[in-house]
């Protein structure tokens, strides 16, 4: 893979902590930094990946350098500057965490803290970090999947609504087959007394038309009534919008930055289109409101009306009253049950056209998961043909269902259903996406011939499922694994049951063995015996490339002399504050008169790269 040539060139700390003052300069190539525990190795260590945010491979080792680094800045900032094919660039952030740079991407490195190398080859959520590190657009690709995961999100959350409405109005609606029937049969009863009353035309055709007035007055307010709702619920929802962005635009108004003040003209205006819409959705709910003030007028007219000719009829035949009221109430129920069925129909092309997005939002998600898995092989091979076959990595495809395990079981969670046995089988057989729409559909025979249980079973699940849960189902990270091995006599054994030795003997030559971003490693050593470090580590070392870029601490000699060093930095201690006395390449012989006197084993280093060049020479003479 090519070497990107970003190195980072300079840490300056501000006049405060441990480290107060602290100048140190960097190179590209391999830099060591030595010196006697409690002279502040470590810290520099951290302090670059406090002001880079480079983050880590496990969530304690930051969470331990953010705390270290604070501690050693004591109020003051941390100042990083790095160098690049796009021109030096400088980093700053304070102990308090506020941070400002020249340029609006921060470059990216790789930091592993004491004991955080093993931690890699043990946790699978290390093994992935370690194949991202060399990804080409690694950041991107897991953007889009981020992206992509809270739309899903969001559209399920609009489905599970609208089919929640959908399954209430259908219950709303299923008497309506009985009330069609019942009007029915109220106005066979109604036409046989106004035949005995020998009511006029007239008063026949009135009395149709005010029961007709009624059937489209009940499905007016009812549809009125809906839309106020609706309309209400939209503008609560934007001027929401508009108080959470008022101390977006209260910040963005420098005078001397150009792209802010147009960038702060640009929200101004969206803000603003904002607001007309608020005031276009007050007008529009006043107009509902005099709707609905007019229908309840209606209504009254048509009540007085009403009973003023069914009390005429009555007079001339006992009974006809009763049965046109009777007439009027189930026209006016129909009216509402007309207006129930067209707001289902709505809801239902609704459904249609969430899931049709929700539909493309999976696919775009899968596609851009693939890419990354593409990225991961390419590197895996890469990894196979440098370091194999001692050494083997494996990348499997959405291998990781923990998150999807996790949010079954919270939806299954006091429903009655065993769901820890039950959860890792389903994510095992059924995708996320799958899953939520048999459960959506009540697609109870797919899920049976899936996972082979029982329809009352797989009832119980889509049922579960449908009152909750689907949301954080769909959106659900499905990770990739990555299986590293050693080859162990004549089997690979996995990085997860090997020694914390080994596990380092796998880890190390990866992440030295590929170019990448500037890589800083914490006292490698550890847990590693001086074969390895000499015949291995310093073996990977060697085999660097001119734009790579490594920084160590260590205490092993065998490191920077055997290593090469292109730079060795001397830390030292007065009690009170850490400082650099000494900083050179490794021919300056002060920098050797520190590496022997510091360092465990300087002089055997020395002696042993002494004799490595003897040997080269007297070959080649």
């Amino acid at each position: 893979m090519e070497a990107r040539g970003l190195y980072i060139k300079r840490m300056t700390v501000e006049r405060e902590g441990f480290l107060a003052g602290a100048n140190i300069e960097f190179t590209p190539g391999l830099n060591v930094i030595i010196g006697a525990r409690g002279t502040g190795k470590t810290s520099v260590i951290e302090l670059i990946r406090y002001c880079l945010g480079a983050g880590g491979f496990t969530e304690d080792a930051v969470d331990r350098g953010t705390q270290q680094a604070r501690a050693i800045l004591q109020g003051a900032a941390v100042s990083i500057e790095v160098d690049g094919a796009d021109g030096p660039h400088s980093f700053t952030r304070s102990s308090n965490g506020h941070f400002s740079a020249t340029t609006a991407t921060t470059p990216r490195c790789t930091v592993l803290a004491q004991n955080e190398v093993e931690a890699v080859g043990a946790q699978a959520s290390g093994r992935i970090h370690l194949i991202d590190r060399y990804r080409e657009r690694t950041g991107e690709g897991d953007r889009e999947v981020e992206r992509l995961g809270l739309e899903l999100r969001s559209l399920t959350e609009q489905i599970q609504a609208v089919l929640a409405e959908g399954s209430n109005l259908t219950q709303q609606l299923k008497d309506a087959a009985t009330v069609r029937q019942d009007l029915t049969a109220a106005r066979e009863a109604q036409q046989q007394l106004l035949a005995q009353a020998q009511a006029t035309d007239t008063d026949k055709a009135n009395l149709a038309r005010l029961e007709e007035a009624s059937n489209r007055l009940a499905a007016r307010s009812a549809r009125v009534s809906d839309s106020l709702s609706a309309v209400q619920t939209l503008s609560q929802h934007l001027s929401s919008i508009i108080e959470s962005s008022a101390i977006t635009i209260q910040l963005a108004q420098p005078d001397d930055d150009v792209e802010l003040a147009q960038a702060s003209a640009h929200v101004s205006r969206a803000v603003e289109h904002v607001r007309t819409a608020v005031d276009q959705l007050g007008q529009a709910t006043d107009r509902l409101n005099v709707a609905t003030e007019a229908n309840v007028e209606t209504r009254r007219q048509i009540d007085e009306r009403s009973r003023q000719l069914r009390q005429t009829l009555d007079a001339v035949q006992s009974g006809v009253g009763v049965a046109s009221r009777r007439v009027q109430e189930l026209e006016e129920r129909l009216g509402q049950l007309d207006a129930l069925t067209e707001r289902l129909n709505e809801r239902r092309a609704r459904y249609r056209a969430v899931t049709a997005r929700r539909d493309q939002a999976y696919e775009r998600l899968d596609a851009v998961r693939d890419a990354i898995f593409s990225g991961r092989e390419v590197v895996a091979d890469e990894i196979n043909a440098t370091l194999g076959p001692q050494i083997r990595a494996t990348v499997m495809r959405s291998a990781r269902l923990g998150a999807y395990e996790s949010a079954i079981i919270a939806a299954l969670r006091g429903t009655g259903i065993h769901y820890n046995a039950l959860a890792p089988q389903i994510a095992r057989a059924v995708s996320p996406f799958e899953l939520v729409k048999w459960a959506e559909e009540a697609n109870v025979a797919e899920l049976t011939a899936s996972l082979g249980i029982a329809d009352e079973r797989a009832i119980a699940i889509v049922s579960a499922l449908r009152s909750g849960g689907t949301p954080d189902i769909i959106a659900s990270e499905i990770e990739d694994d990555v299986v590293l091995e050693l080859l162990d006599g004549h089997e690979y054994k996995p990085t997860d049951r090997l020694s914390i030795g080994q596990r380092c003997t796998v880890v190390l030559p990866v992440l030295l063995g590929q170019h990448g971003d500037p890589l800083l490693v914490d006292q490698p050593e550890d847990h590693l015996d001086n074969a390895f470090i000499a015949d291995t580590l310093v073996a990977a070392l060697n085999r660097r490339a001119p734009g790579d870029q490594f920084i160590f601490t260590s205490h092993n000699a065998n490191i920077p002399v055997l290593g090469e060093a292109d730079q060795v930095i001397v830390m030292d201690s007065d009690g009170d504050r850490g400082y650099v006395p000494i900083a050179g390449r490794l021919d300056d012989p002060a920098v050797v008169d520190a590496i022997n006197r510091i360092m465990e084993g300087g002089k055997e280093a020395f002696e042993r790269r002494s004799a490595f060049y003897s040997q080269n020479s007297a070959r080649h003479q």
